[in-house]
């Protein structure tokens, strides 16, 4: 039942977004590129095209204080782990509808590359 509300939501939060995209004329960006790991791998959905957030993610914006490369790539890999040890992540994760799934089986190097593009945002 909560795999299907999670399906649900991030259906209604990814289809308003592709289609102000489409109607625009944005061009996909290249493939192997940061930006599009940051679509591929489906973080667009929750914190928005432009990391700006949604309501069913938090703004990826100004985390650097916070985060820097190699916790960040930590926390993508294993965010359950993260919000259950860290009352800030704890409190963020209640905000949203939809937890951070983890990525524990991407290939190294688009993680980082994907951390740095998310730190410099």
């Amino acid at each position: 039942m909560k795999t299907t509300r999670i399906v649900y939501a991030s259906f209604a939060v990814a289809l308003p977004a592709i289609l102000v995209l489409a109607s625009c004329g944005a061009t996909a960006p290249e493939p192997g590129t940061p930006e599009a790991s940051y679509i591929d791998l489906g973080c667009a959905k929750c914190h928005g095209p432009a990391r700006e957030g949604q309501r069913s993610g938090p703004p990826l914006v100004k985390i650097e204080d916070h985060w820097d490369e190699e916790g960040l790539m930590q926390y993508m890999r294993d965010p359950k782990t993260f919000v259950e040890a860290n009352p800030r992540l704890s409190y963020m994760a209640e905000k949203y509808p939809i937890a951070m799934p983890a990525f524990a089986n991407t290939d190294e190097e688009q993680l980082r590359q994907l951390a740095v593009f998310i730190l410099e945002g």
